[in-house]
């Protein structure tokens, strides 16, 4: 869709005028799997290496395929994995091919807990070396652990925004996901409805 009106950059770059090589620079996560499912996995990997153009070295695809435990996979049709395993499979054309920018759409969604630190791990890292990554989440503990920036989004509009500490020192909460109740209106009088659902009658 072209806007109405105003620019979009990317590294400089307009991304209507300059629509491939704005493309070469993003890495995109959706929520759920666009993915190739008639094809191995490594067939998938060289299939998003040739369109992006990039030629990352064998030894660290391996690398890669090893720390996202897809090594096992290897020779199996992506359509006979399972959801996470899918996921990761997408993770790791992400990681290797090293974009700019990375849009990330609750990508820890059906990661166990091993994996999860490890992609933690990456987005501080791609972010430490100058990329812009924006995570969607409604995992407020991962945002709180991973973020620099928050914006809380209520209704299509953002109700708060800045660094972690700076909104929980100003909504005077512990947790980034109390400044989030707070500024979406959470009512929390539904919180004694489903203890009352549940009490026991005492005698």
């Amino acid at each position: 869709m072209r806007p109405d009106k105003g620019t979009v950059l990317v590294d400089g770059l307009d991304v209507f005028s300059n629509v491939i090589e704005v493309r070469r620079r993003i890495g995109f996560m959706p929520e759920e799997p666009v993915i190739y499912e008639s094809l191995k996995i490594e067939e998938f990997l060289d299939f998003i290496f040739s369109a992006y153009g990039v030629k990352p070295d064998k030894e660290r695809v391996m690398e890669v395929l090893e720390v996202l435990g897809l090594v096992e996979h290897l020779g199996k049709l992506i359509g006979d994995l399972s959801h996470g395993n899918k996921r990761k499979a997408m993770l790791a054309s992400l990681m290797l091919r090293d974009p700019s920018v990375l849009i990330l759409d609750e990508v820890f969604s059906g990661l166990d807990p091993g994996i999860a630190r490890v992609v933690r791990m990456w987005i501080r890292e791609m972010a430490k070396r100058g990329a812009g990554v924006l995570v969607s989440t409604h995992i407020l503990p991962i945002a709180e652990a991973i973020a620099d920036r928050v914006l809380i989004i209520h209704r299509g509009s953002i109700v708060a925004e800045g660094k972690p500490e700076e909104l929980k020192e100003l909504f005077g909460s512990e947790e980034l996901e109390d400044v989030f109740l707070e500024v979406t209106g959470y009512d929390r009088s539904v919180e004694e409805v489903v203890k009352a659902l549940y009490m026991e009658d005492v005698e």
